[in-house]
């Protein structure tokens, strides 16, 4: 039987390769020999991820609200198709990662900014048209049934 050893440089120059060979020694009852150090930043960084990933579809869904709000002669199905898949997204990030729930005011409000910026570009009306708090809670933003008037 060949003696695994783990290859550091692998994190480099071949991440796949990396990631597979971390798994068989986990695995295989040899963790230490992993390479803890890389392993624990690419956990920090999936963590991370799923954190942003959360993020945009909030923004997503704040700005479409935002401009469904501010131009309803433009409402169109894109924008509401946009608005129900985020929504959906959002419901499912949070229901694979419950914890993400104690982020979500930060997340909402970091999302919010974003969308306004966002909402601006693409109506060109000034950023000064947009309330600079939420116009909804995170609770109407994920509510399946609000749009605003």
């Amino acid at each position: 039987m060949s003696k695994l050893k783990a290859r550091p440089d692998l994190y480099e120059t071949d991440p796949h390769a990396w990631y597979w060979e971390q798994a068989t020694l986990l695995r295989s009852g040899k963790a230490a020999q992993a390479d803890l150090v890389h392993i624990a930043e690419e956990l920090e960084d999936m963590g991370r991820s799923e954190a942003k990933e959360l993020r945009s579809s909030l923004r997503l869904i704040l700005s479409h609200l935002l401009k469904w709000q501010h131009q309803p002669d433009k409402r169109s199905d894109s924008w509401r198709d946009t608005i129900d898949r985020e929504r959906d997204h959002a419901a499912l990030c949070l229901e694979d990662n419950p914890s993400l729930r104690s982020k979500l005011p930060e997340l909402f409000a970091k999302a919010y900014q974003l969308a306004r910026k966002e909402a601006t570009r693409e109506t060109k009306l000034p950023l000064a048209n947009f309330r600079q708090d939420p116009p909804c809670s995170i609770e109407q933003c994920l509510d399946p049934e609000y749009l605003p008037r």
